[in-house]
């Protein structure tokens, strides 16, 4: 028994709609249309696209291009919208909107959720191994950007500068380019390695060491983010979405232009823990193939963690605490077979810097 339903059927051709039947049973695959008395129109589900609104459906026919059929019943449109969903033609938007607010609404926030933890968990680590995409010749550039500029705002100490190279001379640091040393006049205890090799060092931290074996384990550390190109993969990380995008699209001079623009954030890049640990570990194993006391690295830590005296809970720390890492420090130096071995030359140099 075929069902009949009052609707307003909108031909294309005049402005004004027609009062018709539609006649639709669930277990038959198309609507008839009663236009007239003696006009009928048949429409096969599979030629169907349709909008729901509540009860209201507007229905088109991809075989009647400016036809639009619109019926206003609870009935009717339960009935057709299971038959088009059994056919397989109903689109996501049609059933995201059969769902009701509530439940819309919880989508968009799961969504949101898992497009915030995309980007902030899964999207970091990616755009970090995409700095494999990046030839070398990039951690030049973006280093010589910044290095240009920091130095014209810092007062160099050009003498203790030069002597920092020739120390850094007397050491096999496993560098796989050239490597620069600047001593910056500064109280500031601390040290930054750019990616293009340039290793910032500031007198603050100078002036507080005690052995050649501290510095030595200061420049091993600095050395390996170089080495590892930490810097460039963490501005990678730092700029996840738009690394990702760009490189996804091969947009290479894209990438280059925004890390540039980026450059003055590498004096400030927090490393990961993993990174850091990379440092310390590689560094550990300069000082070993240099035969310098490799407790020069615990000697370090122990300096940094007395002058800077903050104490900072480990699980909002961006880095390892000192005393972790000199922890693992030890750890290592306890299984490793080392000789150390004086070094006059490395000692009268550090004598020079230091005094």
């Amino acid at each position: 028994m075929l069902n009949s339903f009052e609707a307003k059927y909108f031909d294309g051709k005049s402005s004004l709609p027609q009062q018709i039947k539609v006649a639709f049973q669930n277990d038959i695959l198309g609507l008839q249309l009663q236009i007239s008395r003696d006009e009928k129109i048949n429409w096969s589900l599979t030629d169907l696209r349709f909008e729901r609104f509540g009860n209201l459906v507007e229905i088109r026919n991809q075989n009647y291009a400016d036809a639009i059929l619109k019926v206003e019943n609870a009935a009717f449109a339960e009935e057709f919208y299971s038959a088009m969903k059994r056919e397989r033609r109903v689109d996501i938007h049609t059933r995201l909107m059969g769902l009701g607010l509530l439940k819309i609404s919880g989508i968009a926030l799961g969504l949101l959720g898992l497009i915030v933890g995309a980007y902030f968990y899964i999207l970091p680590p990616i755009a970090e191994k995409s700095a494999a995409l990046l030839p070398e010749s990039f951690d030049d550039k973006i280093g010589n950007v910044f290095i240009e500029n920091y130095l014209e705002k810092v007062e160099v100490d050009t003498a203790r500068s030069m002597q920092l190279e020739e120390f850094a001379s007397q050491l096999k640091l496993k560098n796989r380019k050239s490597l620069r040393f600047t001593v910056v006049k500064s109280e500031e205890i601390n040290a930054f390695a750019l990616p293009n090799g340039h290793i910032v060092v500031f007198s603050g931290i100078l002036d507080n060491m005690e052995s050649a074996d501290e510095l030595a384990a200061l420049l091993g550390h600095e050395v390996t983010h170089v080495n590892a190109r930490h810097s460039t993969k963490m501005l990678c990380r730092n700029l996840a979405g738009y690394m990702l995008v760009s490189l996804l699209f091969s947009d290479v001079n894209g990438v280059m232009a925004v890390l540039a623009e980026n450059a003055q954030q590498l004096h400030s890049l927090s490393y990961s823990r993993n990174f850091e640990q990379e440092a310390d570990e590689q560094g550990l194993r300069i000082l070993v193939d240099n035969h310098v006391d490799p407790r020069g690295m615990i000697q370090l830590f122990e300096r940094l963690e007395k002058d800077n005296g903050v104490s900072i809970p480990k699980i909002i720390s961006t880095h390892p605490l000192t005393e972790d890492r000199k922890a693992h420090m030890e750890e290592m130096i306890g299984t490793m077979d080392y000789q150390v071995v004086s070094n006059p030359k490395l000692v009268s140099i550090f004598k020079e810097l230091t005094n």
